[in-house]
């Protein structure tokens, strides 16, 4: 038990590494090298613990992830006001700067090509970024604060869909400021959602 938990704390320690690495030098110019220096062990110790180096990137991504759903799933839970919580979750999708761990999930993509075993991972992340938006949704239309032109689902995606749109803007050069890419998703959730939303009540 002792073991294990050494072993657990072993690679978490690297994973953290790894992400650190990645967020001074971008996910595809990370490699076992640089992790190893540092984490400060040799990098017969990082395969140690992970059987290949791609076994680490990918807990590395999955962690990432993972911790982003989660800080979505804490807004959506800490708001029992729909109207208030769909803007809440919005303004964290499009976050005033591109976070290390947010250029890194969007760096990943580019490995589905060689690397399908990502796929899983992107999949899952947009479909719970989508069912934390349609529960909200049927919640707001349920007690007469939505009117729903649309599909709940489709209104969802599209959410999702162009929060990641505007998060990509910065990380190809088109720069219009994330308070424009708030009110452009805002607009669309207004017309989509027959509503009134109001960006400052989430501040």
């Amino acid at each position: 038990m002792v073991e294990q938990r050494g072993r657990a704390a072993r690679r978490a320690e690297l994973i953290s590494a790894t992400r650190r690495v990645a967020g001074r030098s971008g996910l595809t110019r990370t490699n076992v090298r640089a992790v190893a220096a540092e984490a400060s062990v040799s990098t017969g110790s990082v395969l140690y613990y992970f059987p290949t180096f791609d076994d680490l990137m990918y807990a590395t991504v999955e962690g990432v992830l993972e911790e982003m759903y989660e800080k979505r799933r804490m807004i959506a839970e800490s708001e029992p006001d729909p109207a208030k919580r769909l803007v809440a979750l919005i303004v964290a999708g499009v976050p005033d700067e591109i976070s290390d761990h947010l250029r890194m999930a969007y760096e990943s993509i580019p490995l589905l090509r060689e690397q399908p075993e990502y796929r899983p991972l992107h999949r899952s992340i947009v479909e719970r970024q989508v069912a934390l938006f349609r529960s909200t949704i049927e919640i707001g239309a349920a007690i007469g604060v939505f009117r729903p032109t649309a599909d709940l689902t489709m209104i969802a995606r599209n959410i999702v869909a162009l929060e990641d749109a505007y998060d990509l803007y910065p990380l190809i050069g088109l720069e219009h400021g994330a308070a424009t890419y708030r009110a452009n998703i805002l607009s669309y959730a207004r017309t989509a959602l027959d509503c009134e939303l109001d960006l400052q009540a989430s501040s």
